[in-house]
């Protein structure tokens, strides 16, 4: 039998090249599944909706502060509510009362009838005088802490 020999120049320049293979992969990540998905094993995060913004308030019909007398809105509203009802005979008149918010229920309850009484029943009468029906009005009161003043607002439909 015949024996080989390697040159040992050979052996040194292939042990060279091993070593320098495996000292390059030592600066390598090893693959896992992070290899195909960066956010594997990390866990989920919840993507939190976005508050919606405030509606912008639509704009009354017509506004009429507290304290106003009446035979200085009584015209204003017969005048408008005419103007109105010539436009859209099947038109809804909202009536709305605003008082400011009170410290006790009991406040809030006499604040809210003493504007209904003085404020939101005459303006409707005016709004009925003008010719709508009855069936044509809504009517709500309610108290607010942006308002100040005793108010109502009517808003058309």
């Amino acid at each position: 039998m015949m024996a080989l020999s390697v040159p040992r120049s050979l052996l040194r320049f292939r042990s060279t090249a091993l070593l320098l293979l495996t000292a390059s992969l030592c600066g390598c990540n090893p693959i896992d599944q992070r290899t195909f998905d960066a956010q594997a094993g990390r866990p989920p995060r919840t993507a939190t909706p976005a508050l919606p913004a405030p509606a912008p308030e639509k704009p009354a019909f017509l506004q009429i502060a507290g304290g106003t007398p009446e035979r200085d809105y009584g015209p204003a509203v017969e005048k408008a509510t005419k103007l109105a009802l010539g436009r859209k005979s099947n038109i809804l008149f909202i009536i709305q009362g605003m008082a400011p918010m009170q410290q006790t229920p009991e406040a809030e309850r006499q604040s809210l009838q003493q504007l209904t009484e003085t404020l939101v029943n005459p303006v409707a009468s005016h709004v009925l005088a003008a010719g709508a029906r009855p069936i044509q009005l809504e009517m709500k009161v309610g108290s607010s802490p942006t308002v100040q003043n005793n108010m109502v607002r009517i808003y058309v439909r």
